[in-house]
Order: structure tokens, then sequence, then C-alpha cells
């Protein structure tokens, strides 16, 4: 009897063992995948939004409602970014849309640089900001993700 509970809480305290090892496990994969998505979606916003800021700022002198246009889609998709690999990622951890975060936002600062685009004072400030909605993108992501398993 008191082997047969031995056993029974071994097995317990074992597969919780495996479910946090498995919860704490940082996905480089996924840290791909948002750089990716990231990446990407800046790209297709700027592509989108260019002729529209081109014509508020060249036609209209309206430099700061260009700016905030794109700040705001850029954004946006770093909390898309963010709740996509929260979501998406095995494990409970908000570290992959992070460091994904960081990652594309220096290729995209590459990006820029490659274009002739120089944008040291978006990179400062936006920095942070990019850091911090995909961290929330991903706790948003990972609530998602745990509710969806409950």
């Amino acid at each position: 009897m008191v082997k047969r509970l031995s056993d029974r809480y071994s097995a317990i305290f074992d597969s919780y063992h495996n479910l946090t090892v498995v919860r704490d496990r940082f996905d480089w994969f996924w840290v791909l995948v948002g750089i990716t998505v990231i990446v990407a979606g800046n790209v297709v916003a700027y592509l989108a939004l260019h002729g529209v800021i081109h014509r508020l700022v060249v036609d209209h002198g309206r430099v700061l409602a260009g700016a905030a246009l794109m700040a705001a889609m850029a954004l946006l998709v770093y909390f898309g970014g963010g709740v996509l690999v929260g979501r998406m990622s095995k494990g409970h951890t908000v570290r992959e849309p992070a460091v994904a975060a960081v990652v594309a936002l220096g290729i995209i600062f590459l990006l820029q640089l490659s274009v002739g685009m120089f944008n040291i004072v978006g990179l400062v400030v936006g920095a942070p900001f990019c850091f911090g909605v995909s961290y929330l993108g991903g706790v948003a992501g990972e609530r998602w993700q745990d509710r969806r398993h409950r």
C-alpha cells in the first residue's frame, strides 16, 4: 500500500516537473517567427502607407501626423507579432516576443538605412515602446493560450 502511494506521488511529481520544464523553455523557432512577422508587417505597412504619409508630409506639411501614423502602425505590428508568438509558442514564456522585437527593430533600422532613411530618434525613442508593446502582446497571447487549454 505504501509502495503504491509512493509510486503515485512520484508520478505526479514527475509529471509536474516535466510540465514546469516545458513551460519555462525558451524556443528560438518562435523568436524567428516573431522576427519574420514583425519585419514583414512593418515593410507591408510602410509600403501600404507610403503614399498617404508622403501626401501628409509633402502636400500638407503635417510631419507629426505622418510620423504618428507610421508609429501607430509599427506598434500595432509589434503587438500583433507578440500576440501571435505568445499564443502559438509552447511553454509559458513571454521572452520570445520581446527578443524578437529587439532583433526585428535592429533589422528594420538596417532596412531603413539601406533605402536612405535615417531615423535615430525613432530608434532610440521607439525601441523601449516596441519592446514593451511586443512584450504586452506576448502576455496577451499567453493568456489566450492558457484560457484555450483550460
